[in-house]
């Protein structure tokens, strides 16, 4: 009798245990992906970007990507950027618009990541959290926008493709 009695002590213990993590999880989870929740530069594991360079050559166009890891000082700044917009600066949306021409793929601790993409006209943050949560937002920020437009520099046919639709 006494033996049945410390099973379903155990199990009611490690159920309570479980749910309690199970919550635990979700919620900073779900906090991760709120797009107020700022980023941590010492969150991020590693950083990559690709662009896309459109050139000429054989008598057609090609199109090629190019990949780079950004480095720490880089990654501060861009972290910086985000954090800094205000509430105002973000308007939640669905979908991006346009072709990518510039992204920016931040891995965080914990399998979350964050993507910065930009169409030449408008930058998206996508965070992506644990279980597939996820959250995206355009944002507003000038200088964000400059360092993207000047990575991008020279990538379109010589030019810069977001001045040439202009």
């Amino acid at each position: 009798m006494n033996n049945t009695r410390n099973i379903k002590r155990f199990w009611l213990v490690m159920g309570t245990v479980a749910a309690a993590l199970a919550l635990y999880f979700s919620f900073m989870n779900n906090r991760f992906v709120n797009i107020d929740t700022p980023l941590s530069s010492a969150e991020v594991v590693r950083a990559d970007t690709s662009k896309t360079i459109y050139t000429k050559g054989g008598g057609g166009a090609y199109i090629r990507f190019e990949d780079a890891i950004l480095n720490e000082e880089e990654v501060n700044k861009v972290v910086d950027w985000v954090n800094e917009a205000p509430a105002s600066a973000k308007t939640a949306v669905d979908h991006i618009e346009g072709s990518i021409h510039m992204g920016i793929a931040l891995r965080m601790k914990h399998n979350t990541q964050v993507m910065i993409q930009y169409n030449g006209k408008q930058i998206y943050v996508t965070k992506i959290g644990r279980f597939s949560k996820n959250s995206r937002y355009s944002l507003q920020h000038q200088a964000l926008e400059n360092y993207l437009d000047q990575e991008l520099e020279g990538t379109y046919y010589g030019g810069n493709l977001a001045k040439e639709e202009q």
